[in-house]
């Protein structure tokens, strides 16, 4: 039940955007080569904002964070009462479900973006040749 909520929310979120685009272009009558390029480009731009967020997900840039982290740990000592405030956070199920539910959601939308702009400017682009 859920992936069909999932799949739903990316398929309408590129509707939506094909939607969107076609209606821009009408409304402001940009030129089609550059509609074409602003739309691969904003959408490849996008595409890859969502493919980082997956990435992330999987956890492959677990152990460089964490690297990232414990030097600036090093150079900026944190208080007592933050450690301990951060550790509590960690344990909390609430917030590590929100968090893990919001990714997929900004995922699935930045996906269904990305995907609708690159089809618009492809389909756009094989009727302008």
């Amino acid at each position: 039940h859920k992936g069909e909520i999932g799949m739903m929310l990316y398929f309408g979120t590129t509707f939506c955007t094909v939607v969107a685009l076609l209606l821009a272009k009408m409304i402001y009558g940009v030129n089609t080569l550059t509609f074409i390029n602003q739309c691969f480009l904003y959408g490849l731009t996008i595409l890859a904002v969502g493919v980082c967020v997956f990435i992330y997900q999987t956890g492959f840039f677990h152990f460089f964070l964490q690297g990232f982290r414990q030097i600036y740990q090093f150079i900026v000592p944190k208080p007592k009462v933050l450690i301990r405030e951060e550790e509590r956070l960690a344990k909390d199920a609430w917030l590590k479900d929100w968090r893990s539910r919001t990714l997929n959601n900004a995922k699935k939308i930045l996906l269904g973006i990305g995907t609708g702009s690159i089809f618009i400017s492809l389909t756009y682009l094989f009727f302008y040749y």
